[in-house]
């Protein structure tokens, strides 16, 4: 049995109606079509104990022969309402289970239109699935981390006063595209002087310019075979000022403490609290707003969550990010962050870039 009909029959287990749905219509829902069978175009799959059905169209026929080995395609239906709809009806499913996190409120509308079909929700039942990562998901976010890495290794040493947030944002995608990964995670954020502090920063909108005393943060990641990396660092250009590595090295041990913590079985909340606690002892609580990190795979935030609010536990298998930050509004902010595997003996962390003192560059 081939990894994806072990997750589909995983995901069945967890249903109590005749099939799940899945729809991907203009990027609604890639991930739970690729997770289930490997495929990456549009369309609405069907999963039911006795089969399994691909609906999309001649656009994407070739595409699903090559991705997929062992469901039945049908590219004669169409993959909109209507198709679905019939598809279901064709095989005399009387009630099917949907994501609702991953609905869209003219989808419902427009089934309800169609039938006496009775549609169940759950929150998001392959999301679940997909916490605890197989043998082979971890080395595709392992292979997505060293790409990453190297990346930002090899763009490092080009980086020269005078360039501007979104020429070192470019050379940065470049380096990772000519790489063996599927492209960029999400959009790059390279931000320089106060821009550090926004979090999630473009630096296609501004492209400042950077110049000697700026902090210049980086946070980004590569993609391969679906898996994404989610790295930070933190560089100074030039000499750094005596409050940055002040602030550095506040946030660098709350970044070693908290994965010394993790390990299968400490919650979201007691991970989050190492790294805040250590901040807030620092001086710097009221700068440090956001959660510890999440988790990470086919979607770059995926639970479980490390916060203050989190609901989750870490088991081995899961993979998140550690990535606490100081931030002090218009004058510019610190962030490390790493990926992590949980153990249950502790952590690996897979992302290997330097980060034990504030590295100067430019």
């Amino acid at each position: 049995m081939t990894n994806y009909a072990l997750r589909r029959q995983r995901l069945l287990e967890t249903i109590t109606t005749d099939a799940f749905i899945a729809v991907n219509w203009e990027d609604s829902d890639p991930v739970s079509l690729r997770y289930l069978t490997g495929f990456t175009g549009e369309g609405s799959l069907i999963v039911s104990p006795k089969y399994v059905a691909l609906l999309t169209d001649s656009r994407y026929t070739e595409q699903a022969a090559q991705e997929t080995k062992e469901i039945q395609i049908d590219a004669g239906r169409g993959w909109n309402v209507k198709g679905l709809f019939d598809g279901l009806s064709g095989r005399s499913l009387r009630s099917c289970t949907y994501a609702s996190a991953r609905a869209s409120v003219y989808w419902l509308e427009e089934m309800g239109k169609l039938g006496s079909l009775h549609l169940n929700s759950q929150r998001d039942p392959v999301a679940q699935l997909r916490r605890i990562k197989s043998n082979d998901e971890l080395d595709h976010l392992r292979a997505a981390a060293r790409v990453a890495d190297a990346a930002l290794g090899k763009l490092v040493s080009r980086i020269k006063v005078g360039m501007n947030e979104a020429e070192i944002a470019l050379e940065l995608e470049m380096l990772i595209r000519k790489s063996d990964a599927e492209g960029i995670a999400f959009s790059t954020n390279v931000s320089a002087g106060p821009n550090t502090a926004l979090n999630h920063y473009n630096p296609f909108h501004h492209a400042a310019a950077i110049k000697p005393g700026d902090l210049l943060l980086f946070d980004f990641g590569a993609t391969v075979h679906g898996y994404r990396s989610d790295i930070t660092r933190t560089f100074v250009v030039g000499k750094p000022s005596a409050k940055d590595r002040k602030v550095y090295n506040a946030v660098l041990q709350a970044n070693c403490r908290a994965i010394e913590a993790i390990r299968a079985g400490i919650t979201g909340v007691e991970a989050d609290a190492v790294a805040r606690e250590l901040i807030v002892k620092a001086g710097f609580g009221d700068n440090f707003g956001h959660g510890l990190g999440h988790g990470i795979g086919l979607e770059v935030h995926e639970a479980p969550g490390l916060s203050p609010l989190s609901k989750d536990s870490l088991e081995s298998g899961m993979v998140v990010t550690v990535e606490p930050g100081i931030y002090f509004t218009g004058i510019g902010g610190i962030r490390i962050e790493d990926d992590v595997v949980v153990t249950d003996t502790g952590c690996e962390v897979i992302t290997a870039f330097p980060k034990d003192e504030l590295i100067s560059v430019g």
